[in-house]
């Protein structure tokens, strides 16, 4: 990273201020240039992956102990990452500790890609949309609070224009969902070889899925899994099997398209159940009112029968977090990482811990783990149902139904366990995926990083009580960068019937869906699996 220029010595005239300020030595750029010429890096692209503009002499910048220095490579730009080509040699006694198998060190993916900074004259500004003046630098705020810094001031004018211009539009602008790199990528891989076979994760794509998780946890005596929204023909957001307490009537689940009708979530060995609903509708007419509340008074009589089964509402959506203040406290947290120069990070270091305090992104995860032990604690010592409450089920319920299994249920803490956990109360739970993690770059406002804070929620489990997991927070890293990796189509969509509709049957089959008829799918339940793939 690149710090202020500090003044020169005398002359009577003052030397006109600098427009970029370089601690590596014009003799050592055109070495570099030579060198790598000697020894280039060779662009490695994935089945499917195009080149679409690259720029050579390129200086990425880095900081070591105070002293800043630049490696000379190429820059380039495909339509699945960035990525720095240079003879970069590695620090002495500087190990990762683990190597992720599709993207480098030196690689951002575009769904990555948070914020583009150019710097003029020493000022730097936001990069979007046709420029008129190019940078003599680019700066590279990724999702996961990686910083890039490149020196574009010895890049020939022409490639100055194609690669920033590139960068921008193929990160920034609005995208549809039919040209993500994944429809890509799966065209071109669906005839590869697939991996060995890992442990087995349950998609929850079937109704055996729902029926063997319903035995597992000893709930099929009071839940029964059901098929009435087989080829979402009641709900789109609703996965086209799930369960339901067996007394509720199968058409009470269309009256409403699925709306207050109680999901059956876990069972805990007592008996006990956690349930998730989606509000009604709020109606204005009295009589439509006067309908949803006879409704919901008989749902409600199915799970509560006193005095052996009772149940507690959680209202999600008006006693708890709000999806804008989790966006604005994750919007202040992550700002003391994204850090550009040495001064800025001197300067946030003072202040720190204040400043991660007033984020108040701590504060979300301790309300999140306290909600979570408030519902463990109605299931294991009160021996009472849990009933979330949620506009749609599918942000602050999926939260916190997986934490309380992540807490009771040791099958959770396993990783084909948690994986199952993933694909059954968030992947086939409805949550937005491609919203909340604004893969198309179409709405800001609807950005709100839900799945991350989840993870964050269990890392913070991980490190207090590490025997009781099968996994690290290793993993918990490179399932949080997967979100940004669209190779897998596991976190790429809104909806199960969304992922359906988009891989249509002639289409080749997207690793994650498991279609039934795709060989590749039917000889490697690991290809069905995005979350094993990513390491």
């Amino acid at each position: 990273m690149l710090g202020k220029g500090v003044g020169g010595g005398g002359g009577g005239s003052r030397a006109p201020k600098p427009s970029f300020v370089s601690y590596v030595r014009p003799e050592e750029i055109h070495t570099n240039e030579k060198e790598a010429a000697e020894k280039e890096v060779t662009l490695h692209l994935l089945p499917g992956e195009q080149l679409l503009c690259e720029a050579s002499t390129v200086l990425k910048c880095v900081q070591e102990d105070s002293c800043q220095r630049g490696v000379c490579g190429k820059l380039v730009c495909t339509d699945f990452k960035i990525a720095f080509l240079g003879d970069e040699p590695a620090l002495e006694g500087d190990e990762t500790q683990f190597k992720n198998k599709i993207v480098g060190a030196n690689d951002i993916t575009l769904h990555c890609v948070d914020q583009i900074y150019g710097v003029f004259d020493e000022k730097k500004k936001t990069l979007f949309g046709q420029l008129k003046r190019y940078p003599e630098k680019l700066i590279i705020h990724c999702k996961d609070l990686r910083v890039f810094h490149f020196c574009l001031r010895y890049t020939k004018e022409e490639e100055v224009k194609r690669i920033v211009s590139g960068i921008i539009h193929h990160t920034q602008s609005p995208k549809r969902l039919k040209r993500l790199f994944l429809f890509s990528y799966a065209a071109a891989a669906h005839s590869s070889t697939p991996a060995s076979p890992q442990k087995h994760t349950v998609m929850f794509d079937t109704l055996e899925d729902w029926r063997g998780e319903l035995e597992r946890t000893r709930g099929n005596m009071k839940y029964k899994a059901v098929s009435v929204n087989e080829g979402y023909r009641v709900c789109e957001r609703l996965p086209a099997y799930f369960a339901v307490p067996a007394p509720l009537p199968e058409d009470s689940v269309s009256r409403f398209q699925g709306h207050g009708v109680p999901i059956w979530c876990w069972s805990y060995h007592n008996g006990c159940a956690l349930l998730k609903m989606s509000a009604l509708p709020k109606e204005q007419d009295e009589a439509v009112l006067q309908t949803h509340r006879s409704f919901l008074d008989g749902v409600y009589r199915v799970i509560h029968r006193p005095p052996y089964e009772m149940v507690r509402t959680e209202d999600l959506s008006s006693n708890f977090l709000s999806l804008p203040d989790i966006q604005t406290a994750y919007s202040k947290f992550k700002q003391l990482f994204l850090i550009d120069n040495s001064a800025e990070f001197w300067d946030t270091d003072i202040k720190w811990f204040s400043l991660l305090e007033s984020s108040s992104w701590l504060d979300i995860i301790r309300r999140c783990l306290k909600k979570a032990i408030e519902v463990a604690e109605c299931l294991d010592a009160q021996s009472t149902n849990v009933l979330l409450v949620e506009e749609n089920a599918s942000d602050l319920c999926c939260l916190v139904s997986s934490l309380v299994q992540v807490m009771m249920d040791p099958h959770c803490r396993t990783r084909a366990g948690f994986q199952s956990l993933v694909q059954k109360e968030w992947v086939a739970g409805g949550h937005c995926f491609l919203d909340r993690c604004n893969h198309l770059r179409q709405s800001d406002k609807e950005e709100v990083p839900v799945f991350l804070l989840f993870l964050d929620c269990v890392w913070q489990l991980v490190r207090q009580h590490p025997p009781a997991f099968e996994f690290t927070e290793t993993y918990l890293t490179v399932l949080s960068d997967s979100l940004y990796i669209p190779i897998f189509s596991t976190f790429f969509f809104n909806s199960p019937h969304q992922k359906e509709t988009s891989t249509r049957p002639d289409r080749a089959c997207l690793a994650g869906r498991g279609r039934p008829g795709c060989a590749q799918c039917a000889s490697a339940p690991a290809h069905r699996v995005g979350l094993v793939r990513t390491v």
